[in-house]
């Protein structure tokens, strides 16, 4: 184990316990099942995780008409979480939680390694209702 790596899981560590939130992951898989596929729903955590906005990002940006003109709105959430957490995506995985009073998807998952020692897990978030 390098010390890189090392420190590495500590800066995490240190940066999501600068703003924690605890969240327990409702999973929906699409598993094979004879010809066709089966949906498990499962539920995974509590993952201690950090969420931060992604503002100015031109991604998730949603056009929406009021009155009395059309406004813009950032849906596009980050996170940041250890590299135990078990947090996925892909198209037979589907992870939701609930957050700071909003329900948010997972939409990209980055797992980050330093010579093959994985350090942290990070990706983008969207806004659901």
């Amino acid at each position: 184990m390098s010390d890189f790596a090392e420190q590495r899981k500590m800066d995490v560590a240190f940066s999501i316990a600068e703003n924690p939130v605890e969240v327990t992951i409702d999973r929906t898989e699409k598993r094979p099942k004879g010809g066709g596929r089966e949906i498990v729903k499962t539920t995974v955590g509590p993952f201690t995780i950090r969420i931060f906005a992604q503002k100015g990002k031109s991604i998730g940006v949603v056009t929406l008409a009021t009155t009395p003109g059309i406004r813009q709105e950032d849906r596009t959430y980050a996170f940041l979480a250890a590299a135990d957490a078990d947090i996925q995506c892909s198209p037979a995985v589907q992870d939701e939680f609930t957050a700071y009073g909003m329900r948010f998807r997972v939409t990209t998952v980055m797992r980050r390694y330093w010579n093959g020692e994985l350090t942290n897990i990070d990706g983008t978030l969207e806004e659901v209702s």
